[in-house]
């Protein structure tokens, strides 16, 4: 997994500009705990999140984004600084991007999965708004 390095905090007047963009915000109700052991990839069983996971993500007409993830952020990236491609086993594209320096977030398109990743242990959380 690429990681990219982004800086995060109030960008103030010199920061990326918002006025057009498009923007995205999604609620997640279900989450599943993944890892890889050894060579396998494991996940635990789906559970109701406590309370909705909500996460947010602007892109302004320069590609530069912003990002809040569960009430956290804002998190701003310059373009380059986050990817953007597309993910041939969903057949969609994502955002991905490194939140600081062991947690990487990425987000599908449709919103219909977000994955939060901590680079550290290695576990990553699953989220969805609909039990697969």
């Amino acid at each position: 997994m690429a990681l990219f390095l982004a800086g995060c905090g109030d960008w103030g007047t010199d920061g990326p500009d918002y006025r057009d963009q498009a923007r995205w915000r999604f609620h997640y109700y279900y989450g599943q705990d993944c890892s890889w052991v050894g060579n396998t990839y494991m996940c635990g069983e789906s559970y109701s999140l406590s309370r909705p996971l909500d996460v947010s993500v602007t892109v302004n007409w320069n590609g530069d984004a912003r990002v809040y993830y569960d009430g956290v952020g804002p998190f701003d990236f310059w373009e380059g600084e986050y990817a953007y491609d597309f993910d041939p086993q969903y057949g969609e594209f994502y955002y991905q991007f490194n939140l600081d320096g062991n947690y990487v977030l990425t987000v599908y398109d449709s919103g219909a999965e977000a994955v939060y990743a901590d680079t550290f242990t290695g576990v990553e959380y699953h989220y969805f708004y609909d039990v697969w």
